[in-house]
């Protein structure tokens, strides 16, 4: 009778274990699309990417206790930890992606860079639904490190400039946080039985992925979170700060061209910004501007053009990009004929 009512316990354990990935995919996506993203949850979800690291600490340290459990395996109460900090852990990364996703989203420019980014964010988010997959990636893989550093970097580059840092120095810092972090793991899972020379060097090596990706041009394909532009017009006439005669096409070089632009921002941020003016996609002008964020509309700011030198045939944008490079958007018109 005790053997019967033990099988029966374990099946329906079984079937619990079974059902918690499930379960947790459907919390995972009611949250995500429930979820408050106020101005004010911005600084908790950096705070809980920090604190993440710490946790996936100790997910590495019972992820041993796991595998070295001593010859009767793993004790109760290290199986009960390990399956707590790893559900703490994927609920840590689920949070911070699609806390940051809809941001993204809105500040996506279509360059095939932010396409390459979007890909990578959105995979990531996906794969933060699915509990054995997240499981499977930070205790299996030695690349599954990078994805807690991810969405840490994704969370300190969309929330930092709404708490008055600007883009380009958001996206350092999360590019450091996520740096900084990714040493202590890889020291931490290396060390046990390797040279400590060794694990240092590679500790090292993978501290300097973020910040060197950046310095190589990386910084373009994060889109300039948390603004976006909302309008854009080119034309030869305006008044105030609207172009009155939109077009993209002139039949020969006029006196002045107009760019005139509405960028959407929080309240809170204050950035440098300019309008990148280039002939047949070489730079011709980079007329600095400074937004404040908060405006209904968004903030609006317009440039001229006047020089076109001698031939000035050809195609002319106007870009609106941030000091580092990234690229909220854009507007052409072409001189002369197509």
């Amino acid at each position: 009778m005790a053997a019967t009512e033990r099988s029966r316990l374990d099946k329906f354990v079984w079937v619990i274990q079974r059902a918690i990935p499930w379960v947790s995919l459907a919390v995972g996506i009611l949250g995500a699309i429930l979820m408050d993203r106020g101005p004010s949850r911005g600084a908790i979800v950096a705070i809980v990417a920090l604190v993440s690291w710490a946790v996936l600490m100790i997910v590495l340290w019972l992820e041993r206790l796991h595998e070295h459990g001593g010859p009767d395996g793993p004790t109760k109460v290290v199986r009960t930890m390990r399956f707590s900090v790893l559900m703490l852990t994927q609920s840590s990364i689920h949070l911070q992606l699609y806390f940051v996703l809809p941001f993204y989203f809105k500040a996506f420019a279509g360059t095939f860079a932010h396409v390459v980014f979007m890909g990578l964010l959105c995979g990531a988010a996906v794969a933060s639904l699915w509990d054995p997959l997240t499981e499977w990636l930070l205790v299996r893989t030695r690349v599954g490190l990078l994805f807690p550093a991810f969405a840490t970097f994704c969370v300190m580059a969309a929330v930092l400039p709404a708490l008055g840092l600007s883009t380009g120095m958001a996206v350092w810092c999360g590019a450091a946080a996520g740096g900084l972090g990714l040493p202590v793991m890889v020291f931490a899972d290396r060390l046990h039985g390797r040279p400590l020379a060794r694990a240092l060097v590679t500790a090292l090596i993978v501290a300097l992925v973020f910040p060197a990706a950046l310095l190589l041009g990386a910084i373009r394909a994060v889109p300039a979170v948390p603004m976006s532009l909302m309008h854009a017009a080119i034309g030869t006439r305006r008044v105030d700060y609207e172009v009155v005669n939109p077009t993209d096409q002139l039949d020969k070089a006029p006196r002045s061209l107009v760019c005139a632009t509405a960028i959407f921002a929080p309240v809170g941020v204050r950035e440098g910004l300019l309008h990148v003016w280039r002939h047949d996609g070489e730079v011709v002008d980079r007329i600095p501007l400074e937004i404040k964020g908060g405006r209904e509309g968004g903030f609006r700011t317009y440039s001229v053009k006047h020089n076109f030198g001698d031939a000035p045939q050809g195609e002319w944008s106007c870009a609106v990009e941030t000091e580092t490079g990234q690229f909220l958007g854009q507007r052409t018109v072409i001189i002369g004929s197509p």
